[in-house]
């Protein structure tokens, strides 16, 4: 397979630009697939640069040829990714030139007038995934947004012979009632098979406008199912937003969906704090509990980082729940044992439960730490850790 680059950020840069802090690229390959040249876009965070260390998932976007559309989503998972809401993601928009018949299966009545959605798979499969694993650094983790017809191409996917494709499917205002009915037909006998799925799939739909009557129907239609045909391998979400269309629901449903999506493979900091309303004394025992759960549901899972651990420790501790902060902190330090304020926020909160040795101990120890690791650091970073660790100790002794 011959690849055509073209990397354009104010101007013509070749692929070496990856370096450079590029965030957007522009790719066309000979596709055998299509038997002709596609194109696809990759947009990489200011995370992928600033931690050279960790893997990324992938987030696949159909519509990429809709600009308005591509951006919004791709603008959305950037800032969630940015502001730590989720995981590590990269985005990648699949370009559809005939998206008409790409997102619909062959018509079975009708062969020589059905879709092409099965192209569309081996493509994405065999030409993209491939060329994505390649090029950047990211894990096994993929998820797939469409819009409108784009959820029938879901649909097709998760319920057909592709469904592991994707570890998760955001079905955005899904119109599955194409072909007569064929689609939701294949998925009901699919369904009531309970094959094992491992897959997260989000549907979501508005309440204006005649289109998303007709869809809301497919996703109660598609509720009804999962109720007759419970599946343990299944993590399913609906979503009904008031208010917008078929178009206005794109932007609250990809913010909705990605969190969603997030929540099912991490412990976020909206389970953490469900988790302390239901018990102070063993948080990390219900987040071990939630991911075994949920790996044995879905087959993966994302682990908290030390940075994750540390904010929502630090976040407990501003709400006044102390104990499950020192578990968050500590369960931080293990991972990352260098971080000077793991060990003053540890202090603080043990501070403020009156236990005033544990308190000294813990100031002690990152003071030791930062005079251990005194040559990997600026002296006067140093020194200012340093002076603020004895103003501490100072106060205790008082």
């Amino acid at each position: 397979m011959r690849f055509l680059l073209c990397l354009t950020v104010f101007g013509f840069l070749s692929f070496t630009s990856l370096s450079q802090n590029t965030f957007d690229f522009d790719y066309t390959l000979n596709s055998e697939a299509f038997g002709k040249e596609r194109k696809f876009y990759v947009h990489v965070p200011e995370l992928y640069y600033e931690k050279e260390d960790i893997s990324f998932g992938v987030v696949y976007v159909l519509d990429a040829q809709a600009p308005a559309f591509y951006n919004n989503a791709k603008s959305i998972i950037d800032y969630l990714v940015w502001s730590y809401q989720v995981m590590p993601l990269i985005v990648v928009g699949i370009y559809s030139d005939d998206r008409g018949p790409e997102f619909i299966p062959i018509d079975k009545m009708n062969p020589e007038n059905g879709g092409t959605s099965h192209i569309l798979q081996n493509h994405i499969r065999n030409e993209v995934f491939p060329f994505i694993r390649e090029k950047f650094r990211v894990n096994s983790f993929r998820a797939l947004i469409g819009h409108s017809r784009g959820g029938a191409f879901i649909a097709s996917t998760l319920f057909g012979e592709q469904r592991d494709m994707f570890n998760a499917y955001l079905a955005i205002s899904p119109s599955m009632g194409y072909l007569k009915g064929q689609i939701l037909n294949d998925v009901a006998e699919n369904i009531e098979k309970k094959p094992k799925y491992d897959a997260f799939l989000y549907a979501s739909y508005g309440s204006v406008g005649s289109i998303e009557q007709n869809n809301e129907t497919y996703v109660h239609y598609l509720d009804s199912l999962w109720n007759r045909y419970p599946n343990p391998n299944m993590h399913w979400i609906s979503k009904k937003f008031e208010g917008t269309s078929h178009w206005g629901v794109v932007a609250p449903s990809v913010a909705d969906g990605i969190l969603e999506m997030n929540r099912a493979y991490q412990v976020d900091q909206f389970l953490v704090e469900k988790f302390v309303k239901q018990s102070d004394n063993n948080l990390s025992k219900q987040m071990e509990e939630y991911y075994s759960a949920q790996q044995e549901k879905l087959g993966w899972t994302f682990p908290l980082n030390a940075s994750d651990l540390r904010y929502y420790g630090t976040q407990l501790s501003e709400n006044e729940k102390y104990l499950p902060a020192l578990e968050l902190l500590g369960m931080a330090m293990e991972k990352d044992p260098f971080n000077i304020n793991t060990y003053f926020n540890m202090a603080w909160a043990y501070r403020e439960l009156n236990r005033m040795e544990e308190a000294k101990a813990m100031y002690l120890r990152g003071k030791e730490m930062l005079q251990q690791n005194e040559s990997n650091k600026d002296k006067v970073y140093i020194d200012k850790w340093l002076g603020r660790i004895q103003k501490q100790l100072d106060e205790i002794e008082r």
